[in-house]
């Protein structure tokens, strides 16, 4: 056999191990033999490596009453870290999570400007005050990941068109390279979002979801047969920009009538201030509709209403098993909710709309970050090899 033959099962005999180890801890070396079909000789050789590098620990003997107890093995999740960011039109949301992607820290800067110059050094300040922040450990910071509202192209880490942010060809991986030295990976924010619930959040046992990201724009993560879908240019889920008001307001793509133009964040803040007569904040109309304000909770049914029409469309057209609302509108509960189950139950196709679960993100305002950050996680553990089910362009292979 050759040696880059051999060099290539070993990888993937590691990578076997590996997931079951994550997935499995407290798992013995025999069960690691029983369910990977490798040899006893293999699996403590590579055993013996994780240890090494810190990622594996033994926990002790099971707790059997019968025979010679084996020494149960555990999976070392502070061994490492990733960095995920989600960048918003209005600012830069940063976390770090350890290797079994819970969140150990997290921080949010405002962005006073969307200049490409100075959105970059934003990101660069906000990863660096994370890394300071971070423990000590064996294997350090092992990539970044960045969700972007907008087009991206994933295998080059750029910005292709971004109407909200006023970008165009953007080639923010290369900036972002040239301050800091990790790994770094760059999708667009609602495939990020995607991620997150498929891997930690509502998601994990659905194999068709979509994952509706609603802030100051909006964007749709699919997830297909378990893999999340580009389209033929990467740049599938753009859902935001259906029309639902035909000569509507007009979007900053430049069509009229968007569904970001009546059911985002920022139509919240307009069509409150349009029955208040005033202009509050996003966050002062979640507390407002907290306590139970009349003028908060119409906006959030005004709003609901576009929101739940193109949750229709997009369960009539995908017919999935779950509808997850992400993002800073999910803040609105149960009051939006609410009105989005009311307007798929009178619009949207019996058959598909009885198959699928709406909910509201599990992770909050972190789901787009974690995401973010599970691409660098996926990289470092699955190297060129697939990621539970999807393909590894669609989930951070290995860069060059």
């Amino acid at each position: 056999m050759r040696t880059g033959d051999q060099t290539l099962i070993k990888e993937l005999n590691k990578n076997i191990i590996m997931n079951l180890i994550r997935n499995q801890s407290p798992i013995s070396r025999a069960q690691i033999s029983v369910e990977s079909g490798l040899n006893k000789a293999t699996v403590s050789s590579i055993v013996d490596e994780f240890i090494q590098e810190g990622l594996v620990i033994e926990l002790g003997p099971a707790r059997s009453a019968i025979g010679r107890r084996p020494r149960m093995l555990g999976f070392n999740a502070t061994a490492g870290y990733a960095i995920g960011v989600e960048l918003g039109i209005e600012y830069v949301h940063v976390l770090t999570v350890d290797l079994a992607g819970r969140v150990v820290s997290s921080h949010e800067s405002p962005l006073p400007t969307t200049d490409v110059r100075s959105v970059v050094a934003e990101i660069v300040a906000c990863i660096k005050e994370e890394i300071s922040n971070i423990p000590d450990s064996d294997l350090g910071i092992i990539g970044v990941g960045l969700g972007v509202p907008g087009l991206v192209d994933f295998s080059s880490g750029n910005v292709l068109y971004s109407p909200n942010l006023g970008w165009s060809d953007v080639p923010l991986r290369a900036y972002l390279e040239a301050h800091i030295n990790l790994p770094i990976f760059i999708d667009n924010e609602a495939n990020t979002g995607a991620l997150a619930e498929q891997l930690f959040g509502v998601g994990t046992a659905d194999e068709n979801a979509v994952y509706f990201s609603v802030g100051t724009g909006i964007g749709v993560g699919i997830i297909l047969n378990h893999g999340l879908i580009r389209g033929s240019g990467g740049t599938a889920g753009e859902f935001g920009h259906m029309i639902v008001e035909a000569r509507g307001l007009r979007c900053s793509c430049g069509s009229r009538g968007c569904l970001e133009m009546y059911a985002s964040t920022r139509a919240l803040v307009s069509k409150y201030a349009q029955l208040a007569g005033t202009t509050v904040s996003f966050d002062e109309i979640m507390r407002r509709l907290r306590d139970g304000e009349n003028n908060a909770v119409q906006a959030v049914n005004s709003i609901g209403h576009y929101l739940g029409t193109g949750i229709s469309n997009v369960i009539n057209g995908l017919n999935p098993s779950l509808v997850v609302i992400g993002n800073r509108l999910s803040e609105a509960g149960e009051c939006l909710l609410n009105s989005v189950k009311d307007v798929i139950h009178s619009s949207a196709l019996d058959v598909p709309a009885s198959l699928a679960r709406v909910e509201l993100s599990s992770l909050g305002r972190n789901a787009t970050a974690t995401g973010a950050a599970s691409l660098a996680l996926n990289d470092y553990f699955q190297g060129p090899f697939p990621y539970a089910h999807t393909e590894p362009s669609r989930v951070g292979g290995r860069q060059g």
